[in-house]
């Protein structure tokens, strides 16, 4: 088991993919279900993407040459031009409660600031307590369930949206 004491924070890198390849350990180990690998393979090229989504990036974070996690932002066609939305985000089991999902998603914020947005939205199923816990702890607040915040949006009515100030 990778552990932060042993790799300084500057070990992790995060780059842009659209390689199955990058991809494939983490489809295998993260239980995300059919939406997530049908989403990774339309980003990879396989199939046709969601026309209600303007902006899609999706990056793997890796330490030394091991995929350990992946995290994305987008952006709905209709969504206010500075909000952008954390999509994707999963850190393998043994990677997990070690600050590698802190540093990710600190990357990802200075992304989304460099795109010019203002606010990180994300959804999440309202009994997922750990990463409500998680979101809560970063500086994310909740505003309300998915079904009157976002209605028609997501797959599942009962998520919680919760947003972060860039």
């Amino acid at each position: 088991m990778q552990k932060l004491d042993n790799y300084p924070p500057n070990s992790l890198t995060i780059i842009q993919t659209t390689d199955i390849l990058d991809f494939w350990p983490l489809l295998k180990e993260l239980e995300f279900g059919d939406q997530f690998s049908l989403a990774m393979l339309r980003w990879c090229g396989i199939g046709r993407r969601d026309q209600s989504i303007s902006l899609w990036q999706v990056y793997i974070a890796k330490l030394a040459a091991e995929s350990i996690g992946v995290i994305g932002l987008y952006q709905l066609v209709d969504s206010p031009p500075d909000v952008v939305w954390l999509g994707w985000f999963g850190l393998r089991p043994h990677f997990r409660r070690q600050g590698w999902g802190t540093i990710m998603l600190d990357r990802l914020k200075a992304y989304a600031l460099a795109f010019g947005f203002k606010e990180l939205w994300v959804y999440t199923n309202y009994d997922n307590l750990a990463a409500i816990s998680f979101y809560e702890n970063y500086g994310f607040v909740k505003l309300g369930a998915a079904v009157n915040i976002s209605p028609g949006k997501t797959h599942e009515l009962s998520d919680i949206i919760l947003k972060c100030n860039l």
